[in-house]
């Protein structure tokens, strides 16, 4: 009794084992399918950025920004 116990125990142990070495297999291989499709980030150059103390500059600065990422 306590034998077919451990045998299921084994079993049972063996298939989460295995269902969760597949999943980081799916995961890495997916990682590096989708890494091939990212775009690369380009740096935003703005005349005039470098003004410390201007928010109305900070603020066109993100509302440029934010048109830039809804425009694609």
């Amino acid at each position: 009794m306590i034998g077919e116990g451990l045998e299921l125990m084994v079993a049972g142990m063996s298939v989460v084992f295995l269902f969760l070495a597949l999943m980081v297999l799916v995961m890495n291989l997916s990682a590096g399918i989708l890494k091939r499709f990212d775009k690369p980030e380009e740096a935003i150059q703005t005349a005039g950025a470098g003004k410390a103390g201007d928010p109305m500059a900070e603020v066109a600065i993100a509302i440029a920004a934010v048109q830039r990422e809804i425009k694609g």
